[in-house]
C-alpha cells in the first residue's frame, strides 16, 4: 500500500497584509509588515485570496520535425478581486479597515504568509510572497440575504512578484 504524505491545512492558514511601503521587496522586514499603516486581512475578507498567472507561448517548428514546441512568453500575474466586509456608516470601524485601505488608486504591496495558522505573529524567517500592486477600483456589492454588505476591490500587479523570500529582522 503507497504511503500518503499529509499535506498542510489550507483552512486557517492564509495571512494577508496590505503594506503600504517596503524598502526592498525582495527583502521585507518585519518592522514594515508590522508596521501601523499595514493592515491585516484576511478576518477582514470574505472570499479567499486567489493569485493566478499566465504566460503567452509561442510555438516552435522546424522544418525536420512534424511536432511543434513551445517557448515560454510574457508572464502576467493577477489577482481576484479582494471581497471584504464593512460598515458603510462607520469607516473608522474595525470592520472596514480594509475598505479604508483598498481605496482606488492606492499603491501598496500584499504580502501574503501560507501555511502557518493565522493566529501565529509573523516572524523573522517566515516565507512570504510579496504582490506590487496598485487598486483599480473598489466597489459596494449588492446586499445577499442574510449576509453582510460587502465591497470588492481591484488589485493590480504592478511589478516583480517575490516568492518565498524569509522576513528579515
Amino acid at each position: 500500500m503507497p504511503t500518503i504524505i499529509p499535506g498542510v491545512a489550507s483552512d486557517e492558514t492564509v495571512s494577508v497584509k496590505f503594506v503600504q511601503t517596503l524598502a526592498d521587496p525582495s527583502a521585507p522586514k518585519l518592522t514594515e509588515i508590522n508596521a501601523v499603516t499595514s493592515v491585516q486581512l484576511e478576518c477582514l475578507l470574505t472570499e479567499n485570496f486567489a493569485p493566478d498567472a499566465s504566460a503567452d507561448t509561442t510555438q516552435i517548428r522546424r522544418m525536420c520535425s512534424k511536432q511543434t514546441q513551445e517557448r515560454a512568453g510574457t508572464v502576467t500575474r493577477t489577482i481576484a478581486d479582494l471581497v471584504g466586509a464593512y460598515d458603510p456608516q462607520d469607516l473608522a470601524a474595525p470592520i472596514s479597515k480594509a475598505y479604508a485601505a483598498l481605496e482606488p488608486g492606492a499603491t501598496g504591496f500584499l504580502v501574503v504568509r501560507w501555511g502557518v495558522h493565522v493566529d501565529t505573529a509573523w516572524a523573522v524567517a517566515d516565507l512570504v510572497d510579496v504582490y506590487p500592486v496598485e487598486i483599480a477600483f473598489r466597489a459596494k456589492m449588492a446586499p445577499e440575504q442574510s449576509s453582510e454588505l460587502k465591497f470588492k476591490a481591484k488589485p493590480l500587479v504592478t511589478g516583480t512578484v517575490v516568492e518565498d523570500v524569509a522576513l528579515a529582522a
